[in-house]
């Protein structure tokens, strides 16, 4: 059976016979020194309804004393057993097991005490630590998870253990088959303490369900632990009400009456890693709930205080999170800043929400600063500190020009929007090309790198496959290209996110121009002559073009908004060459972007709507 840690009365107990108890502190005389109180004891095995359970002792003492229980739950010569397999546990404080009877407090009145039972079955599954930090294991963050992580399961019986460093500020819960739902979190612990009463462990955050049980492990004192998971997988339950619940994963989303997580220290860490914490503001506008780690939104540090100085919209909701940055890989750091954390001060400008985020109460310049030692966060406002505006360009050696001639030319101006937005439409996008987006004043005369107010990196792109940071290595954080293509390219000014998107062009918002040599002199030819004509179902634009004998002809088509007779649009060229069209091969360009004709004849140029791509078909004479 398990061994049940015997409580030990507080001064001198005397034993009235064999297998007899008498309560600390309390009389021989029947009680006529105080009231009596009745302690009665229940297996509570498979039923959390009192009705349903049996009486298995009960026992009266001397009211405000205490009851003490002997090895293996023994209780007033009661030795609790069970027929069928089963073990006994522990006694326990409620009739669904959440917690074990405290024997060492005062009784103070007549009260039930729950015994649980347990039958083994062998537990087939494997366990993890899963969790962030700044200790060498859970540096990596909640989303990695490899052997470092397994722990070790005994032979013979339901006993798990690893032993790892842990550091201050650490969280984590232990869970089945890598699955975050089948966890078992600080509810399980037998023990938050050292014995000299230095704090290591505590509860925080609650996830998947409402209990202690599914609360975080939170790291308070850095050293070196082992620590032993014993669980009891037939009697494990399923929190139906829980959220994020459903029938299918119920096997994995469950929780234990009985499953335990003891622990004990060997020593100081043993491996300690160099580690940089980033602490960041998101929140449901500032950041659309990205972590977006940049000088907009990341906190600087200085003796041990964070500080951020941001303008947010009223009601905008918030919190801060944090990354850990070690050997050059950042990964999700423990540290949250919420609610909880403000001082007494800060809430005349912001509120706690029911959540534990964050909600400013007025738009305004908040400054915030939070220190590291006092765990609390301080909140300064100022309502005349409005957002200041810009005209956005973006910059770059993509395209026909280089560095610095978009915004010089002011060819590439993202077009102001709705509220903070502003957009430039079809950017034609080569692999391996490089840009950023550059902030002027509001219709500044000349536009240069020596006026720039701010730039914007790869830093502030919302999570995009199709683009890269350039060479971060070497701190080179310009977006560079990685899949070619045309794209919409939207910048907010509130959240400082840069979003871009695959270009779908629509017949509504197109019109087509060619132009080229022996065309129309490379001019933009605001002629219908040199319009691409629509084709009846909408899909695509076409151009009937014939190339005479001994004439070169090279061209390419420009892309402009439906109506907009001015300045340079999209261009077209050899990189938007299609792979349908029956004369395609007589357009293979030589050299250079654009398209070369090296055949005389008629042909149609076609440019499809949904795909971006231009081919070429013979046009055969009637």
């Amino acid at each position: 059976m398990k061994k049940v840690q015997k409580i030990l009365l507080s001064g001198l107990c005397v034993a009235l016979g064999a297998g007899a108890l008498i309560a600390c502190g309390g009389t021989d005389d029947g009680g006529k020194n105080g009231d009596r109180v009745t302690v009665t004891f229940y297996d509570a095995t498979g039923t959390n309804k009192p009705a349903e359970m049996t009486v298995v002792k009960t026992v009266t003492i001397d009211k405000n004393t205490t009851l003490t229980v002997g090895e293996d739950g023994k209780v007033d010569g009661y030795t609790p057993t069970k027929d069928g397999g089963y073990e006994f546990v522990d006694w326990f404080a409620t009739p669904s097991k959440s917690h074990r009877f405290d024997f060492s407090e005062a009784i103070t009145e007549n009260v039930s005490v729950y015994g649980g039972f347990s039958k083994y079955v062998e537990d087939t599954r494997d366990y993890y630590i899963i969790g962030a930090g700044t200790s060498s294991v859970l540096i990596d963050g909640w989303g990695v998870i490899n052997d470092d992580h397994k722990f070790t399961k005994a032979a013979g019986k339901n006993e798990y253990s690893l032993t790892l460093d842990l550091k201050a500020g650490d969280e984590f819960t232990l869970n089945a088959s890598k699955e975050y739902e089948g966890k078992r979190g600080a509810g399980y612990l037998v023990k938050y303490t050292l014995a000299d009463g230095t704090e290591v462990f505590e509860g925080q955050g609650n996830v998947f369900d409402d209990t202690a049980k599914g609360s975080n492990i939170k790291v308070k004192y850095s050293g070196n632990y082992t620590l032993t998971l014993t669980t009891h997988p037939n009697e494990d339950y399923y929190n139906t009400e829980g959220v994020g619940y459903t029938e299918e994963r119920k096997e994995i989303y469950n929780l234990s009456p009985y499953d335990t997580i003891d622990w004990v220290r060997n020593g100081d860490v043993l491996q300690d890693v160099s580690v940089k914490t980033e602490v960041f503001i998101k929140g449901a506008k500032i950041t659309a709930w990205q972590n977006m780690v940049n000088s907009a939104t990341t906190m600087t540090k200085n003796s041990g205080v964070y500080s951020l100085e941001v303008y947010l919209e009223a009601n905008d909701e918030f919190m801060f999170a944090s990354q850990n940055v070690a050997g050059g890989v950042a990964t999700d750091g423990s540290l949250y800043i919420k609610g909880e954390n403000l001082d007494e001060a800060s809430k005349a400008y912001v509120t706690a929400a029911a959540n534990g985020n964050i909600t400013a109460n007025a738009s305004g310049t908040y400054t915030f600063s939070y220190d590291e030692s006092t765990k609390k966060l301080s909140v300064e406002f100022d309502a005349d500190k409005k957002l200041e505006e810009y005209d956005y360009y973006l910059d770059g050696n993509y395209g026909e020009n280089d560095w610095g001639e978009y915004q010089k030319n002011k060819t590439a101006k993202l077009i102001k929007g709705e509220g903070y937005e502003y957009k430039l439409e079809s950017v034609q996008l080569e692999a391996d090309k490089e840009f950023v987006l550059r902030a002027h004043a509001t219709d500044e005369a000349t536009l240069d790198w020596g006026n720039v107010k701010n730039a914007y990196n790869y830093s502030y792109l919302r999570v995009n496959t199709a683009f890269a940071a350039a060479d971060p290595e070497k701190s080179n954080y310009n977006i560079k290209v990685v899949t070619a293509g045309i794209y919409d390219i939207t910048f907010n000014s509130y959240s400082k996110i840069i979003t871009i998107a695959e270009h779908i062009d629509s017949a509504d918002t197109l019109d087509i121009y060619i132009k080229g040599e022996n065309i129309n002199s490379w001019s933009h030819g605001w002629s219908e002559d040199y319009l691409l004509t629509l084709s009846a179902d909408e899909a695509t634009y076409e151009y009937t073009l014939t190339v005479e004998a001994g004439k070169a002809v090279a061209f390419g088509l420009e892309k402009h908004p439906k109506g907009e007779k001015t300045g340079y649009g999209d261009y077209l060229g050899a990189t938007a060459m299609g792979a349908d069209g029956d004369a395609n091969s007589v357009f293979t360009p030589e050299s250079g972007s654009n398209f070369t004709c090296s055949a005389a004849g008629t042909y149609k140029v076609v440019y499809t709507i949904a795909t971006g791509k231009v081919d070429f078909y013979a046009v055969t004479a009637a």
